[in-house]
């Protein structure tokens, strides 16, 4: 994996508010007639709204690589990440939002799996927002990481509770799941420094 440098983030709450055009019911043909020039253009029309609001989506914002600082207080885990959570309590956590369709995302992910593969005591907890569950697991096909805990948060209903505005975006909890770190943008996680800070959270065998 290439060294951390300065990575694009995207807004995803974005997504929420992306504009759509809809067809007024009187364009739309209900009896099975030849679809009219009016209804061809209106659906023209439609289809490049939704493009436009894809590119405006896919919008990339500068931000510096991502660096570790303090998590702050943060709600208690909505329902399904808490499931996640509860199947791993005594070890330490990284909880990553993350999305297939998230190029930093797609770039840090194999160095964070090899990183929790390599230390018994921690474990890795991923959140796929606004993510496509059919991406989401074609993307763990691909890269051979069928067996990575996902929860899926289409809704951003996660994201938001837990302020991730921007992704990827990565929580760091110790051993009892406080939140001790978080990293906003992609990481390096073979960096030495950042592994040590992480192995510190971990319970002693």
């Amino acid at each position: 994996m290439r060294p951390a440098q300065a990575s694009p983030r995207r807004d995803i709450h974005a997504i929420a508010v992306a504009p759509r055009l809809r067809v007024h019911p009187a364009a739309t043909a209900t009896d099975g007639r030849r679809p009219s020039r009016s209804r061809a253009v209106l659906n023209t029309v439609r289809c490049l709204g939704h493009a436009l609001a894809a590119v405006a989506l896919l919008a990339l914002v500068p931000a510096q690589a991502g660096e570790l600082e303090p998590a702050g207080e943060l709600p208690p885990p909505p329902p399904a990440l808490q499931q996640a959570l509860a199947a791993v309590r005594g070890q330490a956590v990284i909880v990553n939002f993350w999305a297939s369709w998230c190029e930093p995302c797609r770039d840090e992910m194999p160095a964070l799996v090899e990183f929790d593969e390599a230390e018994p005591g921690l474990a890795l907890v991923t959140v796929a927002v606004a993510d496509r569950a059919a991406d989401t697991r074609r993307f763990l096909h691909d890269y051979l990481m069928e067996e990575l805990v996902v929860v899926a948060d289409p809704d951003q209903a996660i994201a938001r509770s837990w302020r991730a505005r921007m992704l990827p975006t990565s929580y760091v909890l110790d051993a009892g799941h406080r939140p001790r770190y978080r990293m906003v943008g992609e990481a390096d996680w073979r960096e030495p420094g950042l592994q040590a800070r992480v192995r510190a959270l971990i319970p002693k065998q």
